[in-house]
């Protein structure tokens, strides 16, 4: 009867283990995008931005968002910065809305990450490739307008 115990034993510690591994190896390998959330403002309800996060198998995973009005994208897929992690959520992440121009503040409430107007819609950052000279000029107007609106606002 012992030994009937014994093998149960021995076969639920290899499972757990055997399981706990598979789970460990599929966080540290996992691929794909996966949705983090939709942030909207009062100040402007027709407009949306939807964040994602994408993983490759490296320690810089991708945060990128999409601009929606009205459930239509008009800005696709842009990378606004990388994260190593795994767990990022939309709580960490803020909206804010001043002269029409939504802004979305990550970790830190005194720099904003993303800047979009919703007249012109300039954006920031408005392509992959974060050091082009439209970037840089979209960056630096749609900041001194924002910080008109608060003076505690830093760009990076």
């Amino acid at each position: 009867m012992k030994t009937k115990y014994k093998f149960l034993i021995y076969l639920a510690l290899f499972l757990i283990f055997t399981l706990s591994s598979l789970w460990l190896w599929y966080k540290l390998t996992w691929e794909g995008e996966r949705y983090l959330g939709e942030l909207k403002h009062p100040c402007n309800n027709e407009y949306s931005i939807q964040l994602y996060h994408y993983s490759k198998f490296d320690w810089a995973q991708t945060l990128y968002f999409e601009i929606k009005k009205n459930e239509t994208t008009i800005g696709l897929g842009n990378q606004f910065d990388i994260t190593n992690n795994m767990d990022e959520s939309i709580e960490n992440f803020e909206i804010y809305c001043y002269n029409n121009i939504l802004y979305v503040t990550w970790k830190n409430s005194n720099i904003p990450a993303i800047m979009f107007d919703t007249n012109t819609h300039k954006l920031y950052p408005h392509e992959y490739v974060q050091d082009s000279y439209d970037d840089d000029k979209y960056k630096k107007e749609l900041f001194n307008r924002i910080k008109k609106g608060n003076s505690i606002l830093q760009i990076e």
